[in-house]
């Protein structure tokens, strides 16, 4: 089939108009600002006005002789033959960024990213309690004085001729020892009276509901004797029981006496365990 003369097929002529763009235009205001007008065709392909207004700021600054000289180079490739400076066609100004070596970065990122690896998993860390597996430090516990810690054996029940035991002070491998246990080689006596407590008089109570409190603790044991001290070990975050408490009383026939009466006892849906703590 012959093409009329002079008349172009109408898939041509649409491609020919979609093609045939405005030129850029750029227009310089009163205010030293420049206002350019481009012209685009999106992904829908239909054409698109962008118009951008420029204000052009000139900074002096020192810079190397090699770079400044650079500048000053004829432009090559599809450069070629176009005055100097950007053109808005090919380059888009954006903020200058500069950039600073530093020696050893590699180094430091890395020294960076082992201080915050250590500070997560301290983060991370649960504190548990080597005596009673309580919620804070070992140091901190209240039942130090009265209990040793799991798996260890008491200082009551070690030796006296063991390196370092009671009463050797500077001998062996040279550890501290406490004032209360220098006695026990004869070096003094212990100071006794009434304020004496009776640290075997003490209590470990297992399986408490975790919506129990240390005054439903004390006032149940309380019917079996003097209470001097409850410790309810309780979850930070949720302020409730962790399943565990002790119970001290000032003699230990009470404990006895309620640690007989309390085991098995039914207490908030669940049967409480009672036997006495590990002495120190």
């Amino acid at each position: 089939m012959s093409r009329v003369a002079g008349r172009t097929d109408w898939a041509e002529e649409e491609d020919e108009n979609d093609l045939a763009l405005p030129q850029q235009t750029v227009t310089k205001n009163k205010d030293g600002t420049e206002t350019i007008v481009s012209y685009r065709i999106n992904e829908d392909g239909k054409k698109v006005k962008t118009t951008r207004r420029i204000k052009k700021t000139v900074i002096k600054q020192v810079v190397n002789p090699r770079v400044a000289e650079r500048k000053a180079w004829a432009k090559f490739g599809q450069e070629k033959g176009k005055p100097a400076g950007p053109q808005t066609d090919t380059v888009s100004v954006a903020e200058n960024i500069v950039f600073r070596p530093q020696s050893n970065w590699k180094a430091a990122q890395e020294d960076k990213g082992e201080d915050e690896k250590k500070k997560l998993e301290l983060k991370n860390a649960k504190i548990k309690c080597r005596i009673c597996s309580g919620d804070h430090f070992t140091t901190k516990c209240p039942f130090k004085d009265t209990m040793a810690p799991e798996g260890a054996d008491a200082p009551a029940d070690m030796p006296d001729d063991a390196p370092g035991g009671a009463g050797g002070l500077g001998a062996g491998s040279g550890g501290y020892v406490p004032p209360h246990l220098r006695g026990k080689m004869g070096g003094g006596e212990k100071m006794g009276g009434k304020f004496d407590r009776d640290d075997s008089a003490t209590l470990r109570v297992t399986n408490v509901s975790e919506f129990a409190e240390e005054q439903d603790l004390r006032d149940m044991f309380s019917r079996y004797g003097h209470v001097t001290r409850v410790f309810l070990a309780k979850d930070r975050e949720t302020g409730r029981a962790k399943g565990f408490a002790f119970i001290s009383y000032a003699d230990r026939s009470d404990a006895a006496k309620a640690c007989e009466k309390m085991d098995g006892f039914g207490f908030g849906h669940l049967i409480l365990r009672v036997e006495f703590a590990k002495k120190a």
